[in-house]
């Protein structure tokens, strides 16, 4: 094995820990949002029953509106990472694997 190759090598592992730390820290950002969406709602689910009972319209309250917010929270977080993956980590790899 040659100095340049043993260099090259060095230089790819530094990049992909470098990789695998970004894609570990949007994974914890994105987790964390989705951790703190759900547990507010349903905080305000055991203790704060009466302002998820409010009425924002007939047939409408607060509550049957951040039900459905929540899950939808979770398909937006998801495609955040999607559109990541697409435009920083996928390029990325695709560089390291040539």
């Amino acid at each position: 094995m040659s100095a340049d190759t043993y260099i090259d090598d060095i230089e790819t592992d530094e990049a992909a820990t470098s990789l695998t730390s970004k894609r570990l820290v949007v994974a914890l950002v994105l987790s964390a949002a989705m951790v703190v969406i759900y547990f507010t709602f349903m905080g305000l689910f055991a203790f704060n029953k009466p302002l998820l009972g409010t009425i924002l319209a007939p047939g409408l309250s607060l509550c049957i509106l951040l039900g459905p917010a929540v899950i939808l929270s979770s398909f937006a977080l998801c495609l955040i990472y999607v559109v990541w993956t697409n435009r920083v980590y996928d390029p990325a790899i695709r560089v390291l694997s040539e």
